[in-house]
This record gives structure tokens, C-alpha cells and sequence, in this order.
């Protein structure tokens, strides 16, 4: 007769599925949040309810479509609490992002594919600077001092490194058709 696992090792299966699904579930709410610092709150709101509802979770499903239903809740409650997002509060509103983020999900893919191609092709320092802002969460302030640079400098070399993705995806792009020549 075998045992039913404890509550601790389910506790822990369940933090296991969150931890895996964690950047998938803040790309999820980033779509109707886009302000990062307000979508990393509603991302730690969906956490606190995602662990009080643990229970409820059935294992034998995929964690990541029942934690984007709730963090499709968090979101609506932000838009209303959140006075400047008030008039996002719209029941229609999520299922027209939806709607377009499925339209346009062939074309975001690519995009993706060609961000990934051209940030292999991207000087060094100009990498870790990317990978110290977005994937590492770092400030500004902190860039500027471990690069050895003021923070104007930096903000300068991040809008040059976007403007310089941006030019090289569609320059791909229009190599392959997929945009018209300019």
C-alpha cells in the first residue's frame, strides 16, 4: 500500500511548478500590465493566492494555465484599484488583448526569433549591460557603477542597444519578406 505524500512534499511540488513557470506567468500578466514594477506586483498578489489555493490545485493538470486564470483575476483587481489603470477595468478589454496577442502571435514569434539572433550578435559589454538591466534586475545606478560609467551614459547606451535590435530584427525582417523595404 503506498503512502499519500505529505503536505510537505506537496508544498514543495507545488513551489517546484511555480518556480518553473514563474518568468512564462509574469510574460502572461506583462500583456495587460506592461508597467514591469506594477506586473511584479501583481505577479507576487497571484503568488499569495496561488499559495493559499494550493490545495485546490489538481496535480494531474498543468500548473500554468490555472495560474494564469488566477492571475487574470489579480489583474482585473488591479486595474480597479489602481487609479490611473481604472478605465482598463473594462470586461471586454482582456478578451481584445486576447484576441490580438493571438493574431499577432505568428509574428511575435518570429520577432523573438530574430531578437535572439541579433542579441548572439551583440558586442560583449553591450550584452551584460542588457542582461544586467532586463534579466538581472539591475538599476541603473548599479550598471553605472560597475561599468564605470554615469548613469546618463547608461541610460544612453540602453537606448542605442534597443534602437540597435530593433534596426537589426527588421532588417532580418525585410530580408525575409516579412516587412516591406522602406
Amino acid at each position: 500500500m503506498d503512502a499519500a505524500p505529505s503536505p510537505q512534499a506537496d508544498d514543495e511540488a507545488f513551489l517546484r511548478q511555480f518556480m518553473l513557470g514563474e518568468r512564462a506567468l509574469l510574460r502572461f500578466i506583462l500583456r495587460y500590465v506592461p508597467a514591469a514594477a506594477d506586473a511584479r506586483d501583481v505577479l507576487q498578489e497571484t503568488l499569495v493566492t496561488l499559495w493559499a489555493k494550493r490545495a485546490e490545485f489538481d496535480a494531474t493538470r498543468e500548473f500554468l494555465p490555472w495560474a494564469c486564470g488566477i492571475a487574470r483575476f489579480k489583474v482585473r483587481e488591479f486595474w480597479r484599484r489602481q487609479p490611473r489603470w481604472e478605465a482598463f477595468a473594462r470586461d471586454d478589454l482582456m478578451d481584445l488583448i486576447d484576441r490580438r496577442a493571438h493574431e499577432q502571435a505568428d509574428e511575435l514569434s518570429l520577432r523573438g526569433e530574430k531578437l535572439r539572433d541579433c542579441l548572439a550578435k551583440l558586442p560583449p559589454a553591450q550584452r551584460a549591460t542588457l542582461d544586467g538591466y532586463y534579466r538581472d534586475d539591475e538599476t541603473v545606478e548599479s550598471l553605472a557603477l560597475r561599468e564605470g560609467r554615469s548613469p546618463d551614459a547608461v541610460y544612453k547606451s540602453l537606448q542605442r542597444i534597443r534602437r540597435s535590435l530593433l534596426d537589426c530584427i527588421e532588417r532580418s525582417l525585410r530580408t525575409e519578406g516579412v516587412l516591406p523595404q522602406p
